[in-house]
């Protein structure tokens, strides 16, 4: 229960923002930087998320729990300041990013030390359903409330979030020493066979995500039924479901079969919102999108975790998360420059290239050598249950 509301209050510290920098920035100019803010926010959690294996294996989990959501609480109030210049956001961008990071892969590795293998997709299932939570309704706040011009209250709410998730971490139990010293780096993790495969699959699957919320603030209105703040909405509302859903599938089905439905959906779903044609198109591509990439999410969490072994938790916690975030700012980048050359209507038609691309990296199987599910789990990884 603490790591789920730990999950909510990073979610929307982060998510309140998520779609407000790019616009406050492209405000500054020049045309096609709003890309800039959302890649300072991704490759900051990048950051954040690969140093969080190496960091666990020197610091108490609790201590980097709190200092993360502490430097997300602090450099969120940075945005309250509409006149900052757009370095100054950018560079607040980036530190946002690398708190989040380093809090969502302790809290995911401790979450994996707790499950049960035969239960770890529902339990990633019912986490990346707190996560996902906020992103129902919060960037369509976030949104508003920047239409309205009160862009600082945004900020302060992403503030008070975190200041919260800070006081929660700090009554999450530790990881047992010994279960620290064991954990594999993030080298020894990804020569796992086939585990690369997914993992370059997925940030280029996330490349789409970094493109559509930098696209869909500057393309779509920002009031009425086709806006940009009822995509957002729609979106995470299907989202949400489907990384609970596809959690609970992938402990009864091929988790190939579920990252296939979800790749195609989420497909179909950045075609819809290339041509937005009309506000049914683009509540359709909504639906699509969001749930078509919730079910990737949790699928290639699942499916790195099959190729892994018990004592990869963290590592395999820092390559998903930072698969998200190092493919979400690579697509926010190349929206940015395909803008600046042809316009954000021709540049969306880069996202749906992109994620065909991942299609054979996902589909292909985990060698017959990795049967993690198989390997008895230690009896200290259920010790500080409570």
């Amino acid at each position: 229960m603490l790591l789920a509301a730990l999950a909510v209050c990073i979610a929307l510290a982060f998510q309140i923002l998520l779609p407000v920098v790019p616009v406050m920035v492209e405000r500054q100019g020049p045309h096609g930087i709003a890309g800039a803010a959302t890649f300072a926010l991704f490759i900051g959690a990048v950051t954040g998320e690969l140093s969080s294996p190496w960091l666990m294996r020197r610091r108490r989990s609790m201590h980097l729990l709190v200092a993360g959501e502490v430097v997300t609480a602090l450099a969120s109030l940075v945005y309250v300041f509409p006149e900052a210049t757009a370095w100054v956001l950018l560079v607040a961008a980036w530190a946002r990013g690398a708190g989040m990071g380093v809090a969502i892969v302790v809290s995911v590795a401790l979450l994996s030390e707790l499950t049960a293998p035969h239960r770890r997709g529902a339990s990633i299932g019912y986490y990346g359903l707190a996560l996902s939570i906020p992103g129902i309704f919060v960037p369509s706040i976030g949104v508003f409330l920047l239409a309205a011009g009160r862009a600082d209250i945004d900020a302060l709410i992403a503030f008070a979030a975190g200041a919260v998730g800070a006081v929660i971490a700090s009554r999450i139990p530790e990881r047992q020493a010994h279960l620290a010293e064991a954990s594999t780096n993030l080298l020894g993790a990804i020569r796992r066979p086939g585990l690369l495969a997914v993992f370059g699959g997925f940030v280029l699957t996330s490349c789409s995500f970094g493109g559509v919320i930098t696209f869909a603030p500057i393309a779509l209105p920002l009031a009425g039924l086709g806006s940009a703040a009822t995509f957002f909405l729609v979106a995470g509302a299907a989202r949400a479901v489907c990384r609970w859903y596809a959690g609970l599938l992938g402990d009864r089905r091929p988790v190939r079969l579920v990252l296939a439905g979800g790749m195609v959906a989420s497909l179909l779903g950045l075609v819809g919102l290339a041509i937005h044609a009309g506000p049914v198109l683009v509540l359709g591509a909504a639906v699509l999108y969001g749930g078509g990439y919730g079910a990737v999410q949790t699928a290639a969490f699942l499916a790195m975790a099959q190729r892994a072994k018990a004592q990869d938790s963290g590592a395999v916690s820092a390559l998903w998360n930072s698969g998200i975030d190092l493919g979400s700012s690579i697509g926010g980048s190349l929206i940015g420059l395909a803008a600046a050359e042809f316009g954000y209507g021709s540049a969306a038609w880069v996202l749906p290239g992109v994620v065909v691309l991942a299609l054979p990296l996902f589909l292909s199987r985990a060698p017959a050598s990795v049967t993690p599910e198989t390997e008895p789990a230690p009896p200290e990884t259920y010790a500080f249950k409570s």
